[in-house]
């Protein structure tokens, strides 16, 4: 069922992408668009988004994939913090689809469920205070008329203390992408490699053994034949 939706969700998605790029660029719409259409389409768009990045095993998700950039942002956020590294860094940008945007945001747990427009903004701000400790804030800039809407992890405060943010996306991190990527061990194919081989060797065994019994049946003689009597060759 998964899959299936997987591919109506790509077929809803890469729709109401064209269409909503063709409206932002001031061109006709098919007729069929209408109003209606639309509102539906970017319904299916932005639980399309929310399928393929949370739903189920959000955090197992977000290691494959919005966790890979939030550990370079971490590590940048990190080494400017270290002030006695002389970090002359003050701005680091990534320019990125909309779909890098939305995974980073669903690992951070932060994400609102609706596709992130064109120009949209995720800002990460790194602060050092009074005491000399660092926090980090987040804001999403994603409508041009408006101020940067503040963002808060689940289970810190808007401004959170550098130190606790890292613990919070920790879990979201990869620690060997590659090794967590993979599909399945060795140890795994080896197994189902034995069963397929032991299936195919017993349905061998049992064709030849069917083929054994068919012929031996076409063989044998038929149950009743005429025998003819000594009179009747004589004759």
């Amino acid at each position: 069922p998964s899959s299936v939706y997987s591919g109506f969700a790509y077929w809803a998605s890469s729709v109401a992408h064209r269409s909503i790029m063709s409206q932002a660029h001031k061109m006709d719409l098919p007729a069929w668009v209408t109003p209606d259409v639309m509102t539906r389409l970017k319904q299916l768009k932005d639980f399309g988004f929310e399928f393929l990045f949370g739903i189920h095993n959000r955090v197992e998700k977000a290691r494959l994939q919005g966790g890979v950039l939030l550990n370079h942002i971490r590590k940048n956020l990190t080494k400017a913090a270290n002030v006695s590294a002389h970090q002359n860094l003050k701005l680091l940008a990534y320019s990125a689809h909309d779909t890098t945007l939305v995974a980073l945001q669903m690992a951070l747990d932060v994400y609102n469920k609706i596709q992130a427009p064109y120009a949209s903004c995720h800002l990460f701000e790194l602060y050092q205070e009074d005491d000399g400790n660092f926090s980090v804030e987040m804001f999403f800039r994603n409508e041009s008329g408006k101020e940067p809407f503040p963002l808060t992890i689940p289970g810190c405060q808007h401004k959170c203390p550098l130190q606790r943010f890292l613990e919070l996306t920790d879990p979201v991190v990869p620690q060997d992408w590659e090794q967590e990527c993979q599909v399945a061990s060795s140890v795994h194919d080896t197994e189902l490699f034995v069963g397929l081989a032991v299936c195919g060797s017993i349905l061998l065994l049992l064709i030849i053994l069917l083929l054994t019994v068919l012929f031996r049946i076409q063989s044998q003689p038929p149950g009743y034949r005429h025998v003819s009597n000594d009179g009747e060759e004589q004759a």
